[in-house]
């Protein structure tokens, strides 16, 4: 197994140690328990916690993107916007655990400087990707002509944190259906002039 191999496989320790207990357990030795091996396996392959985090948060950004990718691919205009928005929300298991591994890295984060840096470079990414395709769906007439596509991209960003966010305190009242629903009326109000 290769040094990097290895690092993915203490990240994913570290994830199930989040998503079962929270970021303030995971400490080295857990994630060293979680994996059924000795501390000094884990801290071979990170020297400490905040570089785990660091790295473990990067793999989040990495899953989210790919996931994107492989959703819209064969999907055109304004439905490609839509799953595109929708690949972010917690609409199965996996995403959920996604969003509170994020949840709890962003809560880390604040104080942490190079984490939080982390964030802001993959708010920025995906920011950029969201004016990209705004940009395309104007050109395209798709949606109206006088919409600003980076303030849209912050709206759109600030809609899909926020239902995610929203689902952690309110599962019940904020299932698939409705998460998927909100994201497309804000859309067709882009289509309309009514957002």
């Amino acid at each position: 197994m290769s040094q990097q191999d290895r690092r993915l496989e203490v990240s994913e320790a570290a994830w199930r140690v989040i998503v079962r207990e929270g970021l303030d357990r995971a400490s080295m030795r857990a994630i060293a328990q979680e994996m059924n091996c000795t501390t000094g396996v884990v801290t071979h392959y990170f020297r400490n916690k905040q570089e785990l985090i660091l790295f473990a948060l990067h793999q989040v950004t990495e899953r989210l993107k790919v996931r994107m990718q492989v959703a819209i691919e064969n999907v055109a205009g304004i439905d490609r916007l839509a799953t595109m928005l929708l690949s972010f929300l917690p609409l199965d298991q996996e995403r959920q655990e996604i969003l509170r591994v994020w949840v709890a890295f962003l809560g880390y984060a604040v104080g942490r400087d190079g984490l939080m840096e982390e964030h802001r470079q993959s708010a920025a990414e995906l920011r950029a990707v969201i004016i990209q395709e705004l940009q395309a769906l104007q050109s395209k007439g798709l949606i109206q002509a006088d919409l600003v596509p980076q303030v849209e991209a912050n709206a759109l960003l600030a809609l899909v944190n926020g239902i995610g966010i929203d689902t952690l305190i309110q599962a019940d009242h904020l299932g698939p259906g409705q998460q998927e629903a909100i994201i497309h009326r804000y859309i067709a109000g882009m289509v309309t002039g009514q957002c």
